[in-house]
């Protein structure tokens, strides 16, 4: 379990205030998701569904609890918390997680070349950068694909942090605020001195949990819907939109 961080309190800046105005203080540091806020992603996200659909069924799942509208993190949740209810042992559970991991790295990493930036995604950071703002990324991609992402995309250099999926590190990757305390500890901000961006509800369960201003950007059709589900209460349409919003 990783210690959160020192969590002073900011009076210049209260995380959900201000909904729909500029913020009159840049933060110290912005946490942005990876696929489809500052990257356009190639994984064939319908292939990982597909995959583990039929690897719970080798294990023997209940497969009425399991279907291919569901999320990733969705279904490993459940896989998880089925296996412990029928007893089956821990160290055989984190074995199966294991193998969950393996295929969906090597998935992750098929059409990594044609991963493409979202449009504004280097400006942005290059103005953040200038302004002293620090950047991290919170992923639930693998490491060696969001590097790869990152560098195939430029990116790589305009980022301080990153915390990927990566079971090793024993962090509970998002929506878990673990997470999100391990990125602000590395970047050594508060969370109130931090914000968030991203496109689905695990980043806005994430920012909610961990006190941090969340804010969505709409990357798909289902995604604001996605977002309103959770709550979520700022939104912007791009990257463009949520620089101005913040104050650059």
């Amino acid at each position: 379990m990783v210690d959160s961080p020192d969590l002073k309190s900011n009076n210049n800046q209260i995380p959900g205030a201000c909904f729909g105005q500029s913020m009159k203080k840049l933060p110290k540091a912005v946490i942005f998701d990876l696929d489809g806020t500052l990257i356009i992603s190639s994984v064939d996200f319908m292939k990982f569904r597909k995959k583990m659909l039929e690897f719970v069924k080798t294990k023997g799942a209940d497969m009425a609890d399991y279907s291919l509208d569901q999320k990733i993190v969705s279904m490993i949740s459940k896989f998880e918390a089925e296996m412990r209810r029928k007893k089956i042992p821990e160290k055989t559970i984190q074995g199966y997680l294991d193998d969950i991991d393996a295929f969906m790295n090597q998935i992750e990493l098929e059409r990594i070349d044609e991963t493409v930036a979202v449009p504004g995604s280097k400006r942005l950071l290059k103005a953040l950068r200038k302004e002293g703002v620090k950047i991290g990324i919170l992923t639930r991609g693998c490491p060696e694909y969001a590097m790869k992402a990152l560098k195939i995309t430029g990116l790589i250099d305009l980022v301080d942090a990153m915390i990927a999926r990566d079971r090793r590190l024993n962090i509970l990757p998002k929506p878990s605020p673990e997470s999100a305390f391990a990125l602000l500890k590395m970047l050594d901000v508060s969370k109130d001195d931090a914000l968030m961006l991203g496109d689905y509800s695990i980043d806005c369960i994430c920012a909610n949990a961990a006190g941090i201003r969340f804010f969505g950007i709409v990357s798909s059709d289902g995604s604001r819907e996605d977002l309103d589900k959770c709550g979520c209460e700022e939104y912007v349409s791009s990257l463009n939109e949520f620089g101005k919003k913040i104050g650059l």
